[in-house]
């Protein structure tokens, strides 16, 4: 384990590097970023998923989009069931079973790879082992296409979080009228789907935000939209989260 104190290259160091046919160049990386250090996981040079390197701080969000999920367990403090759509190094799911013990996660991730990367690397290992998941079924994990996983499944969830993503490039197929009827199908009454997606908030960039906007709002009776950082500029790509409900928001 590095210390605060150990001395990282500026561009940080690489513990882990391969090609994987159909989904790039796949790293791990170890960096300093606002004084604090941090593990990244990068595709193709896009950052996926991030854990903090420092002991007791292993399970705590690092990028803000990800602590924008939880705004829908603060203003809904009753969801029980939780479903992810994305896996990647599994950062939402470790904050979500390290502060709410009375809640189930299920996680829907494509590469099998990625749950042993999170494992070794992530500190997924950890939190199995502190929360004795290897016997209780509070986060479970399925290997498989998120788009065959929704046709089939007859689970329903209070949240579907949509953070399916390789790169920068989510899988367009969720993201069909089509398709988020289905997801619709699989959310419990008043329940709350969320995506997390690339857009700018105006100009040419804004259409794929401004497109989904339009289906969501074809399929609940509440929607919202909103930047996950406010300091970035409307023409500008970034991470937006956009929200659909039949219930109040």
């Amino acid at each position: 384990m590095f210390k605060k104190s150990d001395v990282f290259p500026r561009a940080g160091r690489i513990i882990y590097m391969k090609n994987e046919t159909g989904y790039g160049r796949i790293e791990v990386k170890e960096c300093i970023e606002n004084h604090e250090l941090i593990r990244l996981l990068l595709v193709d040079d896009v950052r996926e998923s991030a854990a903090y390197m420092e002991e007791g701080r292993h399970f705590d969000l690092v990028f803000k989009y990800t602590k924008d999920f939880t705004t829908a367990l603060t203003r809904r403090p009753q969801i029980k069931d939780t479903l992810l759509l994305g896996g990647a190094g599994f950062s939402f799911p470790k904050f979500y079973i390290d502060t709410f013990p009375d809640k189930h996660i299920d996680v829907v991730e494509f590469n099998p790879g990625m749950l042993t990367l999170a494992m070794k690397y992530f500190y997924l290992d950890e939190l199995y082992e502190l929360h004795d998941l290897y016997n209780t079924n509070r986060l479970e994990v399925f290997i498989t296409d998120a788009n065959d996983y929704i046709r089939t499944t007859d689970r329903t969830y209070d949240l579907i979080i949509n953070d399916a993503y390789v790169s920068n490039r989510m899988d367009d197929e969720l993201l069909k009228d089509k398709q988020v009827r289905e997801i619709k199908k699989c959310l419990r009454p008043d329940g709350i789907y969320m995506i997390n997606l690339i857009t700018a908030v105006h100009g040419p960039g804004s259409m794929p935000g401004l497109l989904e906007y339009e289906i969501l709002k074809n399929h609940f009776k509440n929607t919202d939209m909103f930047q996950c950082k406010s300091e970035a500029g409307p023409l500008e790509r970034q991470n937006m989260i956009l929200i659909g409900t039949d219930g109040a928001w």
